[in-house]
Parts: structure tokens; sequence; C-alpha cells
């Protein structure tokens, strides 16, 4: 028999996509699943939606708790599984029939207790036919370290569009009370396991992550990043993590605050605590073998002069220095009216 794959839906107040997402995970082609819904305190008619759908099907869980955040309504399903396996889906998200089916397959041919695959952003015009049926073919699947994953700037940071083994999560929470990246660092700390050092890459879009306005990584705030950052921080300093996995998120993260402050939000003290970051994390960067000799020698330097970090983003994207101009010009042009 297939074993029992978790599957774990924060809701807060999504009775305008929640039929959707359900409807594309009870239309998997897996069929063992316990489809665990955390109602975080929604005030609109998603209980109803949720009892409506329980009825229905044997599979769906249902917790009803007060409003705590994301992070709390997903600890909430974790402390809940039963599965041997686990996944996170978002409420405003959805997936392909085979989702579940690709991911079990994708790291149970390649060995390894982590899977992920590929996404595909839409918004609200987008139709998408999710009624191709796949075939799984080994060979799309590729096995990488997960610190090579950890480096990726995609959905691959995310704990949605990944499977992983249920031993690598025990003990492992998000941190409540975050805004923003909770569940980045619930990924890196699960990566920070010695068992969790492949990871099976399934080359193929099959988790659609809906673009809405007002959803946080829209939102995100220059304080929030940074005290995302902070946060990787007291991980990285605390002695059970010793990958370095952290350093590398709170390098990255608060070269860009300081970089995004000096350029564009303007705000001193974001720069001056993201220096400070910087310059605390410094020999922890020469020290480290997370990085090659040429990339320490290009993230010493982005460090001791933010001028070079400048024109590495400028190289990178034209864009951000029409941007950086258009900001200044609108700078002015608030200062002559006032």
């Amino acid at each position: 028999m297939e074993p029992l794959i978790s599957v774990i839906l924060p809701i807060y107040n999504m009775e305008a996509y929640l039929g959707r997402c359900l409807d594309s995970i009870l239309a998997s082609s897996y069929i063992n699943l316990e489809i665990i819904c955390v109602d975080d305190g929604s005030s609109d008619s998603t209980a109803e939606i949720l009892r409506a759908y329980a009825e229905k099907d044997s599979r769906i869980i249902v917790i009803t708790k007060e409003n705590g955040g994301v992070s709390s309504a997903r600890n909430a399903g974790l402390d809940r599984m039963t599965g041997e396996y686990v996944t996170f889906v978002d409420p405003d998200d959805y997936v392909h029939p085979q989702y579940f089916e690709f991911l079990y397959l994708a790291l149970l041919k390649k060995g390894t207790l982590i899977s992920i695959c590929g996404f595909r952003m839409v918004n609200i015009d987008d139709k998408v036919d999710l009624s191709e049926k796949l075939s799984f073919d080994p060979n799309e699947v590729q096995v990488y370290s997960y610190l090579h994953i950890s480096k990726q700037h995609n959905l691959r940071s995310y704990c949605c569009g990944k499977m992983f083994w249920c031993g690598l999560v025990t003990g492992v929470r998000f941190c409540e009370g975050m805004l923003y990246a909770e569940d980045t660092v619930f990924c890196t700390e699960v990566g920070e396991n010695e068992e969790a050092n492949q990871v099976a890459v399934l080359d193929r879009s099959l988790y659609y992550y809906f673009q809405r306005e007002g959803s946080a990584a829209k939102t995100a705030t220059l304080s929030q990043m940074q005290e995302y950052a902070k946060v990787c921080i007291e991980k990285l300093n605390n002695s059970s993590y010793s990958k370095d996995y952290f350093l590398d998120r709170a390098l990255k993260v608060c070269l860009y605050t300081r970089y995004f402050s000096s350029h564009f939000s303007i705000d001193k003290e974001i720069k001056r605590e993201s220096n400070k970051l910087l310059k605390g994390m410094f020999n922890r960067l020469l020290r480290t073998n997370i990085y090659s000799f040429k990339e320490k020698v290009c993230l010493s330097i982005f460090i001791i002069c933010p001028a070079a970090y400048w024109l590495y983003r400028i190289i990178r994207d034209p864009y951000m220095w029409k941007w950086e101009k258009w900001e200044k010009k609108k700078r002015r042009e608030a200062r002559k009216a006032a």
C-alpha cells in the first residue's frame, strides 16, 4: 500500500480561493492522503466551506483554532499529522492532479528524503489545463545537495512545492511571530539535518503559485526582512546548526536591505543595522566551507564596498538603474512640493 502523505493547509479568510485549492487536491492521482485543514480563526465563510468538503471526503481533517498566524497554523498541522511524508499547500494556490504522485516517485526512485518540483506563477486570468495525463520519467529527476538548493532564489526556498519524510521535521517548527520568510527558516532548519543532504529535483511545474495583492511575499517591508536576517543569525550562532546554511540566508538579505535602504527607501537606520550585521558575519564568512574561494572574495568585497554590490545589482538587472533614477526624481519633486 502507498504510504500516507499528510497535506497541511494553513487557512485564514480564503473563501474566494479555498474551493479551487481543495478541488485540485481531491482530484489527485495519489489516493492515500490526509488533508489537514487548519482554520486559523477565519471570519468569512471558510468554516462552512471546510465543513461541506469534510462531509464529502473523509480524508479531510479540519482543525479550528484562534487566529495566530500562518506559522501557528502550520505548526498545528504538524502536531496533528500521522503520515510518513508531509507537504504544504497554501489555500490560494493549487496543484496538478499528479503533484503528490510525482513528488513521491521522485524521492522513491532517487532514494532521497526530500523532493521538489517546479512551479508556475499564475494570476486570476490564467486558465490552466489540469486534465493532461503526465508520464513520470526518472531522467527528469536530478539529485542536488541541499546547499545547492538553498542558494536558489525561487520557490525552492519555500515550504510549498516540496515533500519531506516526516522524520526530518520531527521537532522542527515554524517560527511563530515572523511576518516574512518563516517557511524559508523552516526549510533551512530541516536542511541542517544530516539526513537531508540530498534532494530529488523534478523538472516539472506541478505547483501553481497564485499571485494576489496583499500576499506576504508582495508586502514584505525592509524591517521585516531585517528581522528575518536576525533570526537567521540567531540560528547561525546556535551550536546545533553547523552547516552555515543560515549564513548564506543572512548575508544575502542584509546586502539587499542595505542596498535598498540606501538607494530606494532611504532608511538610514535600516542601512546602519544592515552594515552592523554584515560586519558581524565577516569572520564567519572567511571561515565557512559553504562558499568557494571566488564566492568568498566577491561577498567580502560586497560587504566592505557597498558600491561594488550596487554595481553588481545594476549589471545583473539594468532596470534597477532606471528605477533608481525614477525614485530619485520622485524624492526631488516631493522636496520641492514641501
